[in-house]
């Protein structure tokens, strides 16, 4: 026989940059009559798409720079995601859009362009300021006699 009824359901989610809809997968189902003995089949599939850092988990979120969405464990927000460094903004990014750099404590931060140009730029600045002032500080000398 032939197919009696289709369903179809696509998730989608509209892109602020280029104004598309981002295909976020799709479930649907198929009714139709069996040609054998003319029972009723119904056939269920689901769709998943891989965002565009690769992978097939979860949307988590789409990036301020460029509006693609990547997965829940690739996506960042500049500052930090879990626990958020006062020294970003917060910007939400991809994993293309993540500049890193090391702080204090050894922890490696993702920033956005612009914050991490204006830490790199604080962090040189530091450093040339004390290569300048090194021949007139004195350094204290450890004599534990």
């Amino acid at each position: 026989m032939g197919i009696i009824r289709k369903i179809k359901k696509i998730v989608i989610s509209r892109n602020p940059v280029n104004n598309t809809a981002d295909n976020l997968g799709e479930t649907g189902e198929v009714h139709n009559l069996s040609d054998q003995d003319g029972s009723l089949e119904s056939m269920y599939y689901e769709e998943t798409i891989n965002q565009n850092c690769g992978c097939f988990a979860p949307p988590g979120g789409r990036c301020s720079e460029c509006g693609v969405i990547s997965c829940v464990r690739c996506h960042q927000h500049c500052g930090g995601t879990e626990n958020p460094s006062p020294i970003g903004c917060g910007k939400p990014l991809c994993r293309e859009h993540s500049l890193y750099i090391t702080v204090a404590d050894g922890r490696s931060m993702p920033l956005c362009k612009r914050c991490y140009s204006r830490i790199a730029r604080k962090q040189r600045r530091r450093r040339i300021t004390g290569l300048l002032l090194a021949p007139f500080i004195e350094q204290e000398a450890d004599n534990e006699q």
